[in-house]
């Protein structure tokens, strides 16, 4: 068989390596007919939830497309992070060998987990499901809708992820098994892209079990894809003549219903899921590595599932998302890796806007619960006490706290040994203060109580960090993906591991409701928008007697304004929720709470600024889970809010605070770094697609065909 890349569309390969709900098995050597029955449908079905891992096997095929370069999440490499010409100014760039992957690469290794190879499968499934005899499949037509259902779900949510990337794209929806040499793949309108899906999960919805075996598709799931389908169509109906032609092309159609059914059936899945007892009641017990994978809550409709068997979890070994998120906090701290910790890979990081977005860091327990702020030394070797700190600290030392001496290590096993503080220019703390710590405090400001000169990002030795601080440096990072059992063991020597076992969540409980809040502030429902977001904003606020952190009493600018017994250790929280409730004077111009929101330039009446609070709160809720950067592309408010909020990636000048220390090329001196472009809201077709493109004859397309298929700007 020809080995191109449009053949991999064509090949289909069965992978039973789904985890803990299916059975796991491999069987050698399959003919047609193994497939035509009861027990061999489920495993081809088993099969086909490998591709719901592609936002979390690579990330170079999934998680480099989907999480970063918004604006809140960014890579740590400086020519992605700014989105130089040499990532995404050519159809041979980097940008484009990454959507290589996420069709189907060249590279027979990757083809399993390309969108193309499994929407194949999905037609190959389809067609023995449809075209097999009656009484196959069980004495009536239950099992058949019900198998039928989750296989339209699972080729749906390919054709979701696919065109979210590149807009139109071929729609395929008959089986291919043999190479003839003709790639005739003409795109279809996203329009008409959206009414096949949108049609496909409705069946699915109505076909499928409120409830079935973890990781696989239920009716919760479904209904939660389809009102989020009808709200991305509504979103973009109003683009259909855009004079901007990275809007225009988002548009789907345009049907007046789409945000009442978008209402109705987030309704549906809230009730069926039991309302806001559907929820985790801790945030941090989605994430929380000692629960989230024995006993996951219910609040998780859809999650790609990972094996502690890793030979189970195809090319990549397992969730490699667990790698991407931790900057180095090994770094003269002593501190070592540890499976607690994570491993420092330190790819993908905040921007300063996603820190900054959390507006009430003492009240809002996400920002804590979702980042790692503390490390607690596990070794020697961290940096020494100099003169000057030595002088400060012990001048100045808690009650209780041992004087030290000049050369010895700041930081002693188990004691704390590095933290860090994301604060505001006007909240600069004292350099000497900062510096004379026993531990390394990553603090963003910080000002000279000599020269009252303002530095931002020093290292411990006044080292210039600055924007960039790649995957050497220390970052405050995401914990939610922090895995225990790297490598399938929880052996510290399997710490190197890059093959994670943790499930990816990739659809919860609480976008239902933003995606309801969402429908209903478009439609000037304001009140009803207001009462989701507080759903979440309640579970969100600290829980009389819950205990802050530490770190949030000790250092937090605002922390001033807790009460004097909340200041006290164990630092036990009274209820948040009543100072951190929204209400409609967070998106009403004017208003001081619409102003602390910060909302960019460009945004100033009422119905934009709610659109824009909804992705704020978004930000909040889902940080680093690879939801943002689809969300704003899919709302039209990608390219404005990346060009005012991620500084890395904006070519934009003037727009940020500027500090003493503005050497190397990442100094902060106001300006933006980047060359974020109108067009890059969507990515470039591979040249290795284009090239193999072929007429309905097998003829090779020519150079203008393929110009013409290629997107605007590439």
């Amino acid at each position: 068989m020809k080995r191109s890349f449009l053949a991999i569309m064509i090949l289909f390969s069965f992978f039973a390596s789904c985890k803990k709900f299916l059975e796991e098995r491999q069987v050698a050597n399959l003919t047609q007919d193994y497939y035509n029955n009861e027990s061999g449908l489920e495993a081809l079905i088993s099969g086909l939830y490998v591709y719901a891992r592609v936002k979390h096997e690579w990330d170079a095929s999934g998680a480099r497309l989907t999480e970063t370069e918004t604006d809140a999440y960014q890579t740590a490499n400086t020519l992605f992070a700014t989105m130089s010409a040499a990532s995404y100014g050519s159809d041979v760039s980097t940008i484009a060998t990454n959507v290589n992957n996420y069709l189907g690469s060249a590279n027979s290794n990757y083809a399993p987990m390309g969108a193309y190879p499994h929407i194949n499968n999905c037609n190959i499934a389809l067609d023995i499901i449809d075209n097999t005899k009656p009484g196959k499949f069980g004495t009536d037509d239950a099992f058949r809708r019900a198998r039928r259902a989750e296989i339209l779900f699972l080729r749906s949510w390919a054709y979701y992820l696919v065109s979210n990337q590149l807009g139109d794209v071929p729609l395929l929806l008959t089986p291919r098994r043999e190479d003839n040499g003709i790639y005739n793949y003409p795109k279809a309108r996203l329009e008409d892209i959206y009414k096949q899906i949108i049609s496909d999960v409705r069946y699915a919805y109505e076909n499928l079990p409120v409830t079935t075996v973890r990781g696989r598709a239920s009716k919760l799931a479904a209904g939660h894809f389809l009102a989020k389908l009808y709200l991305n169509r509504a979103q973009a109906a109003p683009f259909q003549n855009s004079g901007e032609v990275h809007l225009k092309m988002l548009y789907k159609g345009s049907v007046a219903t789409d945000l009442d059914s978008s209402i109705a059936i987030a309704t549906e899945v809230i009730n069926a899921a039991g309302g806001v007892g559907g929820l985790a009641p801790d945030y941090w017990m989605l994430f929380d590595p000692k629960t989230s994978e024995t006993t996951p809550h219910r609040e998780v409709l859809f999650a790609a599932q990972f094996d502690v068997n890793t030979t189970l979890n195809g090319r990549f070994g397992g969730n490699r998302s667990v790698n991407y998120h931790i900057g180095d906090y090994t770094s003269a701290t002593g501190v070592t890796r540890v499976m607690a910790y994570g491993r420092p890979f330190g790819i993908f990081k905040p921007t300063d806007w996603g820190y900054d977005n959390f507006r009430d860091k003492v009240n809002d327990s996400r920002y804590y619960k979702t980042f790692q702020y503390e490390y607690i030394s596990n070794a020697t070797g961290s940096f020494t006490w100099n003169a000057g700190a030595a002088a400060w600290w012990n001048a100045n030392r808690p009650t209780g706290e041992p004087a030290v001496v000049v050369g010895a290590p700041r930081a002693t096993s188990g004691r704390r040994a590095l933290i860090y503080l994301e604060n505001d220019i006007t909240e600069a703390l004292d350099s000497t203060r900062v510096m004379s710590q026993p531990y390394q405090f990553m603090v963003r400001w910080i000002r000279s109580a000599v020269t009252g000169r303002l530095y931002y990002r020093l290292w411990y030795n006044g080292e210039n960090m600055g924007l960039n601080t790649g995957r050497t440096a220390p970052y405050l990072s995401s914990k939610k993906y922090t895995d225990p059992l790297r490598g399938g063991s929880a052996d510290e020597s399997n710490f190197n591991s890059e093959a994670g076992t943790r499930d990816a969540i990739l659809m919860r409980l609480a976008e239902t409701y933003l995606i309801r809040a969402e429908a209903y502030g478009r439609k000037g429902q304001y009140a009803q928008a207001v009462s989701d977001i507080n759903v979440l904003r309640e579970r969100a606020a600290y829980k009389s007697g819950e205990q802050r952190p530490n770190v949030l009493v000790e250092w937090e600018p605002k922390a001033t304004t807790l009460t004097a017994a909340e200041r006290t250790p164990p630092y036990s929280a009274l209820n948040s929720f009543s100072r951190i409730m929204a209400t409609e004077n967070h998106f009403t111009p004017g208003t001081p709470e619409a102003v602390a929101e910060g909302y960019i330039p460009t945004v100033t009446s009422k119905q934009d600024m709610f659109i824009h609070f909804i992705y704020n709160e978004k930000a909040r809720e889902f940080l680093s889970e690879g939801l943002q950067w689809e969300d704003l592309h899919n709302a039209g408010i990608l390219y404005e809010r990346v060009v005012y909020l991620n500084q890395t990636a904006s070519p934009l000048t003037g727009l940020w605070p500027v500090a003493f220390n503005t050497a190397n090329g990442n100094g902060q001196n106001g300006n933006g770094k980047g060359q974020m472009r109108k067009e890059y809201t969507f990515r470039p077709w591979p040249n290795a697609y284009l090239v193999q493109l072929t007429d309905e004859t097998g003829n090779p397309l020519d150079a203008a065909a393929r110009k013409a298929y290629q997107n605007p700007g590439y």
